[in-house]
């Protein structure tokens, strides 16, 4: 027999969705700059923006010009849905979901940024080997400004003081990305394995 928090969460899981969905829509028009969407793009700024601004002013994800913050919200959101959704199916939250789920999303937030960062690296590094980085263009140094701050932080230990070009800092330093994130997954999968034999 279905409690009576099931239907509620379950409405509230697909309210969750939709959010998420006009979130994703409001992101994607920020990409073209200068388009006027009129009326609709002021409906969806003013109930996605208070919702957003609050990560803008409160998580530490903005590296240049790149905000990550929107990415987070999100995230925040689908954790919440994830037990919405669990308290819909079954009525109730066991421990071991609620740690399921804080470790699967935590991994989420942690991949989706080494992700990024390795595709920068490798553009950095293709455009290096191509030789295409020769005039100095405003697409590397722009890629530069989000890149290096980082790069000396996952290069600097493997260095230990020594000296080396860039070419080979940005090689350690996408081998070492590389690295973690197909390590994590492993471990991902065993800590997993681990919290799903909670009894409770």
């Amino acid at each position: 027999m279905e409690s009576m928090i099931q239907p509620i969460a379950r409405v509230a899981s697909s309210l969750l969705s939709l959010y998420m969905m006009v979130i994703f829509i409001r992101i994607i028009m920020t990409w073209f700059r200068g388009v006027h969407y009129g009326r609709a793009y002021l409906f969806l700024t003013s109930i996605t923006d208070p919702y957003l601004d609050w990560f803008r002013r409160n998580t530490p994800v903005r590296l240049g010009m790149m905000d990550f913050s929107p990415v987070v919200g999100i995230l925040a959101l689908g954790f919440a849905q994830n037990i919405l959704t669990e308290v819909a199916h079954t009525g109730t939250v066991t421990m071991s979901f609620l740690l399921l789920v804080i470790v699967s999303s935590v991994w989420s937030v942690v991949s989706f940024f080494f992700t990024i960062f390795l595709i920068l690296g490798l553009i950095r590094l293709a455009g290096i080997l191509a030789g295409l980085d020769t005039g100095g263009g405003r697409f590397w140094i722009v890629i530069e400004q989000i890149l290096n701050p980082v790069l000396q932080v996952v290069v600097r230990p493997f260095l230990r003081g020594r000296f080396t070009n860039y070419r080979d800092s940005l090689l350690i330093y996408c081998g070492v990305l590389l690295a973690v994130l197909v390590g994590g997954r492993f471990l991902l999968r065993f800590i997993l394995a681990l919290i799903g034999q909670i009894p409770f």
